[in-house]
């Protein structure tokens, strides 16, 4: 069997988990609402693009 232990507590693992969700969200709201305008900016913007590779956590 494999064991695995971490640095962070349970908390705020889940804290993290909930803000890269909120963060795939946003994201996903603003691409639909470009798409929805058909905007062809929303293939340019990297905060739509990579939302968890653009911004420091």
């Amino acid at each position: 069997m494999i064991r695995a232990r971490t640095a962070l507590s349970p908390h705020a693992f889940a804290q993290g988990l909930a803000r890269k969700a909120a963060r795939l969200a946003e994201a996903r709201a603003a691409n639909r609402l470009l798409a929805r305008r058909e905007d062809p900016r929303r293939w340019r913007m990297a905060r739509l693009l990579w939302p968890l590779f653009t911004t420091k956590d």
